[in-house]
């Protein structure tokens, strides 16, 4: 069975995804963990101030992002640009046309290089407050989720008797591969959200075919608390 993962990148174009790990399962993850979520003596802590946090914290990390990626893509292009000056020729009439290229790109260069110093400071400002404020929220999730999903491991040993869950890793093109025995069989993996620290995709897919695609139509985004 041939599984690819692809996720949307910061143009929103989905894009292979490398080094994800993902896992064959024989059962149906999200439905233990709902019959476990059903049997808590609590419910789940509040989720709402932590979202408002991580919604605060998201707008400095894509300034912070955006601007590290178009400085990263200035530096690429003036090193072609150098590139290409050191190849022409001494007389080349096209010198002049690099010389001025490279000048308006050096000067764009250091404009976003001291926004993006700008936007670091206020990226780490937003973090510091973040954390101080996510830390309990987070570790009462933490404590219920820990007391909830006790019993996991004990009802995934009975339903996994006789057939072993199955791990790969994807490559650089996104593909993992797995062999399978008979019987109903889940995907499971989570990547990271590259437009967002705080959320990950999540993907639970049972198997239908073989080649299954994980991908934003087939996963949910979801913060990760």
């Amino acid at each position: 069975m041939a599984v690819r993962v692809s996720i949307p990148n910061d143009d929103g174009m989905e894009t292979p995804a490398s080094g994800v790990g993902v896992v064959a399962l024989p059962y149906d993850r999200d439905s233990v963990l709902t019959s476990l979520e059903a049997r808590a003596p609590t419910p789940r802590p509040p989720t709402g101030p932590l979202d408002s946090l991580f919604a605060r914290f998201r707008g400095p990390f894509t300034t912070y992002t955006k601007l590290s990626y178009a400085a990263s893509g200035l530096r690429d292009s003036l090193n072609a640009l150098r590139r290409a000056l050191d190849t022409a020729a001494p007389d080349s009439p096209v010198r002049g046309s690099f010389a001025a290229a490279m000048q308006r790109l050096n000067d764009s260069l250091r404009a976003t290089e001291t926004r993006l110093e700008s936007a670091r400071v206020q990226l780490d400002r937003a973090r510091s407050a973040f954390v101080q404020q996510s830390e309990s929220l987070r570790a009462a999730i933490r404590q219920w989720e820990d007391s909830t999903y006790r019993g996991y491991d004990s009802i995934v040993e009975q339903l996994t008797r006789g057939r072993e869950a199955s791990t790969d890793t994807t490559g650089e093109a996104g593909w993992a591969h797995f062999k399978v025995g008979r019987g109903d069989w889940w995907l499971y993996a989570r990547a990271w959200d590259t437009s967002d620290p705080n959320a990950e995709w999540y993907w639970n897919v049972p198997v239908s075919d073989d080649t299954v695609l994980l991908s934003s139509r087939t996963g949910r985004r979801r913060p990760r608390y």
